[in-house]
């Protein structure tokens, strides 16, 4: 019963009925029909309403699912947003590059599934091989440089991506130069979110950034799923209507925009803790001290 006690289950229906309602308006605001309209209007009206229930609930709670007092802290909300654009755009790639590859040409690659795996091959391995080596470098270089070194290397990476996507190798390489900044910034950035956050809440703080990772993560397919649907263009002697290459061009152009964000962030968090240590850095800068003193 304690255990039950403890879980937030009013926080938890509510802020699913704000996420729900919130990617329910993304999936029918590319419709102009009355029924389309006013279903938008009744669900911007559940999900308002839904989140201001969920922000009351969590004030109120003994084991809130979002601690809110820990987002007020400047760092930690600015290294979530930074995870959150970083798993927004990972995802939305795994969406979109399969449709350009399996469209037909001169659409797409004109692709089988064996093709799609073959050009995202790269980036899984360059992620799998920078995932645990980020470790290592964030251990010698600290949180901060690799973070702004990976936010800027996916920048570069998904700019890339916007102006060169016309062939099946330049998406691999591309998407290998992304998944090399995305892993630095996302352990960098948990690593930041675990160090500023005080020892007494590190299990839940890392709850939520898990939490707004996969908000992220669901919001990016849908965002990517409204430009394609709403960009649409006919092959001949193809029966159906696939995405257009504008489509793409709007997905990639929106990544590469959103990409900004986590670098100015990352430059944001160094300026703000070299002016404020972490409470880590305080810890050890105390240690030697006592050291001195013995």
């Amino acid at each position: 019963n304690s255990s039950a006690e403890n879980l937030d289950i009013k926080g938890t229906i509510t802020l699913a009925i704000t996420i729900t309602s919130f990617l329910f308006i993304l999936s029918y605001s590319e419709t102009d029909s009355l029924f389309s309209s006013s279903l938008i209007i009744a669900l911007l009206t559940v999900g308002t309403i839904s989140l201001f229930l969920f922000i009351i609930i969590e004030r109120r709670s003994q084991s809130p699912l979002v601690n809110l007092q820990l987002l007020t802290n400047k760092t930690i909300i600015s290294a979530n947003i930074l995870l959150v654009i970083t798993f927004l755009t990972m995802f939305t790639l795994f969406q979109t590059i399969p449709v350009l590859v399996r469209s037909p040409q001169p659409l797409g690659f004109e692709g089988d599934a064996t093709a799609a795996a073959s050009i995202q091959l790269p980036f899984m391995v360059v992620f799998l091989l920078f995932a645990p080596s980020s470790g290592f470098i964030i251990s010698k270089l600290g949180n901060i440089r690799p973070t702004i070194l990976g936010s800027a290397i996916s920048m570069i990476g998904l700019f890339s991506m916007f102006l060169f996507h016309s062939t099946e190798f330049l998406v691999s390489a591309n998407l290998a130069i992304i998944a090399a900044g995305l892993s630095l910034a996302q352990v960098g950035g948990f690593n930041i979110v675990l160090e500023t956050t005080p020892r007494q809440f590190s299990g839940i703080s890392l709850g939520m950034t898990v939490l707004f990772n996969l908000v992220g993560g669901s919001i990016g397919p849908a965002i990517a799923g409204i430009y394609m649907q709403t960009h649409q263009a006919i092959v001949k002697g193809v029966a159906g209507s696939f995405p257009s290459p504008d489509s793409y061009n709007l997905i990639f152009l929106s990544l590469a925009l959103a990409s900004l964000v986590p670098l100015a962030l990352a430059v944001f968090i160094r300026q703000r803790l070299a002016a404020k240590p972490l409470p880590s850095q305080l810890e050890g800068q105390s240690g030697r001290k006592d050291t001195r003193e013995r």
